[in-house]
């Protein structure tokens, strides 16, 4: 089989090697091995190529957190009647059998049938950006209609999602992206609002468009500067939910800042919850792709000799929605 493999930790344009014959892997003990048809890409990736990541695996290792693809075996302790299903969710990475390769494991238990007029490509990029965005937004931040969103990075995968899933709820959402064609992306794809970070200042015009109170909810996969300038524009009471570091470094949050303008600081990350918690949320952002509420027509796609090229549009900011790699 062919494989993509990470042997040593550096620049992943160079460090990522295409290993065309490879031995097939087996599914382990409660793990499905799926024939890939697609599979994701995120700035995780970029950070674990790096060895600059809590969950970054063993060299060597395959790429990929997530896939989309047909289960063609089963382990011990799981039901045959699944071969053939279609599928997405989470690899085993983290086990060295991520998702750039013709055959990934993944956790019987973490894999979810794919719905009927959704393509594999949509699929790859699905499940870990929208139950990014649902576990921040809906489960940790309780969003309602009345709520202002306010997402930083929203041109970016997670970003993106949740400026979909906060129009879905009803909410009134705020995007922040750099430079015109990622604000007009962000306008396309549903916010209310964009403000452009390299020509506008954040707090500044969060509070111009919210009359002076500030965003109820703060989406934070960025941190550094621009979450500091998004905290400073948080409304009294309001929840500031911290998803990650895209910046380099992660939110700049101030405890009796806090404390005076009673803002909930809230952290965000789809991991330990249980089967039927992940079904549920999976269940309503199904919901809402059947209604037409969450376009996953917004991926980029690389082609599978081309995963260098995806990893670096990554790696250089250049993403717009999500980065998808076809396999096949």
């Amino acid at each position: 089989m062919r494989k993509w493999i990470v042997e040593s930790f550096g620049d992943p344009t160079k460090n990522w090697r295409l290993e065309s014959n490879a031995h097939d892997i087996e599914a382990g003990p409660g793990q499905v091995l799926v024939a890939v048809e697609a599979a994701g890409l995120g700035l995780p990736d970029v950070l674990m190529a790096h060895d600059n990541y809590p969950l970054t695996p063993p060299l060597p290792f395959t790429p990929s957190q997530e896939a989309a693809g047909e289960i063609v075996a089963v382990g011990e302790g799981v039901d045959s009647g699944l071969i053939g299903t279609r599928v997405l969710g989470s690899t085993e990475f983290q086990a060295q059998k991520g998702g750039l390769a013709d055959l990934s494991a993944m956790r019987a238990n973490a894999v979810f049938p794919i719905p009927e007029g959704m393509s594999g490509v949509e699929a790859a990029g699905f499940y870990i950006p929208y139950q990014t965005a649902w576990v921040g937004l809906v489960r940790r931040a309780a969003i309602t209609s009345e709520d202002t969103v306010l997402v930083l990075g929203a041109s970016g995968s997670s970003g993106a999602a949740a400026v979909q899933l906060a129009k879905a709820k009803g909410a009134k959402v705020i995007a922040v992206a750099g430079g015109p064609q990622k604000a007009a992306f962000c306008k396309r794809i549903g916010a209310d609002a964009v403000i452009d970070r390299k020509t506008q200042d954040i707090t500044a015009a969060t509070r111009e468009l919210t009359d002076g109170r500030g965003a109820t909810v703060v989406f934070d996969p960025v941190g550094g500067k621009p979450a500091r300038a998004a905290f400073k524009a948080t409304a009294f009471e309001g929840r500031f939910v911290v998803i990650g570091y895209a910046s380099g470094e992660w939110a700049r949050i101030s405890l009796p800042e806090t404390l005076m303008t009673n803002i909930s600081l809230v952290g965000a990350m789809p991991v330990g919850f249980t089967r039927d918690q992940f079904r549920a949320a999976h269940d309503d952002l199904i919901g809402h792709w059947s209604q037409g509420q969450l376009d996953l027509s917004n991926t980029q796609v690389f082609e599978f000799n081309d995963a260098r090229a995806a990893i670096e549009c990554i790696a250089t900011g250049g993403v717009e929605g999500k980065v998808v790699v076809r396999v096949r």
